[in-house]
């Protein structure tokens, strides 16, 4: 039994996943019974599909803000499910999707337009919806802050650049409905953030901006290794660790260092101040986060060694060139420099 709404209004139904902090945003002109769906959590499949099913709604699009780094998406599922279209900034280069848009496209819901903003910076892709007197901004734009630049092909003078000079040209009552927030709040406004948003507000300048973002000293999200590929195909018919490699210790690392061929490379990804203290003789560094700027020297290497600390970060590092393309990577995945030093193998500085 579909429901009878009367007239046409934009209905905007809030939802919310508890373990990542992530809110979707479902979407329907209530005249048309057509809807779209915003960042759909894979947990929160049923529930959404619920809502779809019970409201009688013609589900036309599953639109991401980006490829996200802290859950995996349903989208693939609601698409053989509904039949909706999949939607992503043509900037994220994902092909299992069926709308890749650019900047000012217009995706038509019954009665109402939903317009493209391309808001890269958080990373590459992403893609920012406005539509009547709301925008959906994923993690470039949160209440009282933004997502972080530092993966994904971040890039802090992007986003600056992109919420400054695109969603601050907004009007200012325009409702705010971030991907995230992480203190039990829901939306905010454009206003509101131009004024009080202590990282992008009041008027504070790009270099400023950039130096707070520089600093965060941010742990990776912890679901990233899996997340990532996993939305690259929109959440269906992915194997979790298609770029997760079996284990390579320090132990291996040190037995391939001993013998390192002349096209093979190893690639410290910890900050340069962990890398000046010490690290493995030879090894080079790229930073987590400056990797995908050397994905063509890296291509000719026929084989890359990576670690870091934990491993974590090579890991991350490993699944973002992976993601580009490039397949001759070796990983160190779950120890790192404090195991090679404990083994007493030498230490350059």
């Amino acid at each position: 039994m579909t429901t009878d709404f009367s007239t046409s209004t934009l209905l905007c139904r809030q939802l919310f996943d508890r373990d990542s902090f992530t809110y979707t945003y479902l979407l329907v002109d209530t005249a048309t019974h057509e809807g779209a769906l915003i960042d759909p959590v894979l947990e929160q499949f049923e529930r959404d599909l619920q809502y779809v099913e019970e409201l009688g709604i013609e589900l036309l699009y599953v639109c991401e803000t980006h490829a996200h780094a802290d859950h995996v998406t349903s989208a693939g599922l609601l698409r053989q499910k509904t039949g909706a279209k999949i939607v992503f900034s043509k900037d994220a280069g994902i092909e299992a999707i069926d709308l890749a848009l650019t900047d000012g496209d217009d995706l038509k819901l019954g009665n109402y337009t939903i317009k493209a903003l391309a808001t890269p910076g958080h990373t590459s892709g992403c893609m920012s919806y406005h539509v009547d007197d709301k925008v959906f901004t994923g993690d470039t734009l949160l209440i009282r802050g933004c997502g972080r630049t530092d993966f994904q092909q971040g890039d802090s003078q992007q986003l600056y650049d992109n919420v400054i000079h695109k969603l601050f040209t907004l009007p200012d009552n325009t409702i705010v409905y971030p991907a995230h927030d992480y203190k039990g709040r829901t939306s905010s406004s454009i206003g509101e953030e131009k004024h009080w948003n202590p990282r992008l507000g009041g008027g504070r300048s790009a270099s400023d901006f950039i130096g707070i973002m520089d600093n965060l000293n941010l742990d990776m999200p912890k679901k990233i290794n899996e997340a990532v590929p996993a939305n690259v195909a929109v959440g269906v018919d992915y194997n979790p660790r298609r770029y997760v490699h079996d284990d390579f210790s320090m132990s291996d690392l040190h037995k391939a260092w001993q013998q390192l061929g002349k096209n093979e490379i190893i690639v410290d990804n910890r900050r340069v101040e962990e890398f000046a203290e010490g690290h493995v003789p030879g090894s080079r560094n790229i930073p987590l986060g400056t990797e995908s700027n050397h994905a063509e020297e890296l291509k000719a290497y026929s084989k890359v060694y990576m670690y870091c600390r934990s491993g974590r970060r090579a890991q991350t590092a490993l699944t973002n060139l992976s993601l580009i393309g490039l397949n001759n990577l070796i990983c160190v995945s779950h120890t790192g420099m404090p195991n090679w030093i404990a083994a007493g193998y030498p230490v350059e500085r």
